[in-house]
């Protein structure tokens, strides 16, 4: 069963541009297990970052997650956040998308 979370980042004023820059690319290197990931800026407050990561299963997230080069680049993104970020982790019980 897929698994993944929902994480909220509370980014510094004026580092959104610098903290998506480290965020993007997974795709070109992904983690064993990683199938997607989306990221979502708030419609009300533009330092509101909420991204979902989804993995094959909870066995290849947990892995991921822990990590010494996840923790390291978790590190270095503390940098640009205004405090430590939230985390929703769960099972994938569905998935909807439109046909190619």
């Amino acid at each position: 069963m897929k698994f993944g979370t929902i994480a909220k980042y509370k980014v510094k004023p004026g580092h959104a541009d610098k903290f998506m820059e480290r965020m993007s690319g997974i795709e070109n290197n992904p983690p064993a297990g990683w199938n997607y990931a989306t990221v979502f800026r708030s419609t009300t407050d533009p330092n509101e970052i909420w991204m979902t990561v989804v993995f094959e299963s909870e066995e290849a997230y947990k892995k991921s997650a822990s990590s010494p080069d996840m923790d390291k680049q978790y590190r270095e993104n503390l940098q640009y956040l205004d405090g430590a970020p939230e985390w929703h982790d769960g099972h994938v019980i569905q998935e909807a998308m439109a046909k190619a």
